[in-house]
C-alpha cells in the first residue's frame, strides 16, 4: 500500500464523514433558517417551509453522496493493493474520486433550486 493512496483515501473517508454528519440535523430538519449552515439561498431564508424542505433535500442528497465517496475510498485501496497502476495514475484517480462528487453534489443543488 503506497502512503499517497492511503493518505488520499483517508482524506476521502474524513470529508465523507464531516459530511454525514453536517447532513443528519439538516435532513432531521433541526436547522432553522440562518445565514451561517445549511442550503442558504435568498428563496430558502425567504420562506421557512421552502427552507426546511430545500434542506432536507440537500441533506439527502449529501449523505447518498457521502456513501459513493466511501465506496469510492474503498475501490481506491483495492486498486493500490491489487492492482499495477502506477503511483501517479492512483493519485490522480483518488483525487477525481473526492472532486467529482462534490462536484455532481453541487450540481444536483443547483439544478433543485432552480426548480424552487
Amino acid at each position: 500500500m503506497r502512503g499517497t493512496t492511503m493518505a488520499i483515501a483517508v482524506s476521502i473517508f474524513i470529508v465523507a464523514a464531516l459530511l454525514v454528519g453536517l447532513s443528519i440535523p439538516l435532513v432531521q430538519g433541526k436547522v432553522p433558517p440562518n445565514s451561517t449552515y445549511g442550503f442558504r439561498t435568498s428563496k430558502t431564508l425567504a420562506d421557512p417551509s421552502i427552507w426546511y424542505e430545500a434542506n432536507r433535500f440537500a441533506g439527502r442528497v449529501t449523505i447518498t453522496v457521502s456513501i459513493v465517496m466511501i465506496v469510492l475510498g474503498i475501490a481506491l485501496l483495492l486498486l493500490d493493493r491489487y492492482t499495477k497502476l502506477d503511483p501517479n495514475s492512483l493519485t490522480v484517480l483518488g483525487l477525481a474520486f473526492e472532486i467529482v462528487p462534490l462536484l455532481v453534489l453541487i450540481l444536483v443543488l443547483f439544478l433543485y433550486h432552480r426548480n424552487l
